[in-house]
């Protein structure tokens, strides 16, 4: 590890997740994940979610559009670390990186295919 690294960790840390993530979503943006995301908490669907039941097709498109939208805050979070994030104001940008960093502790368990 190089000493600039620890300098300032949370852009280590954002470059070395920002390409997994990218490279997660677009996975999961393509239903190329072999596991339906079971796991996601809090979200309003038209169904219940159960680890004891079959699902539709169209039902785990649902969960994996939603999965994805997870992964996008997340992936935001991260990235406007790394990025100036011009359009928006300080404000809106440290409440959308809290949201993401929140759900990134909330879900980095399931961060697998």
């Amino acid at each position: 590890m190089k000493d600039w690294e620890k300098w300032d960790l949370k852009i280590s840390i954002a470059n070395f997740i920002v390409p997994r993530l990218e490279s997660y979503i677009n996975e999961v943006e393509n239903n190329n994940i072999v596991s339906i995301p079971l796991w996601i908490r809090d979200i309003e669907l038209p169904f219940v979610i159960a680890k004891d039941r079959e699902y539709s097709d169209e039902e785990i498109f649902i969960i994996n559009r939603e999965w994805e939208k997870i992964l996008k805050k997340i992936l935001f979070s991260f990235k406007s670390i790394l990025e100036p994030q011009n359009e928006m104001n300080f404000e809106e940008i440290q409440k959308k990186q809290e949201e993401g960093l929140q759900l990134f502790a909330k879900y980095y368990l399931n961060l697998w295919d």
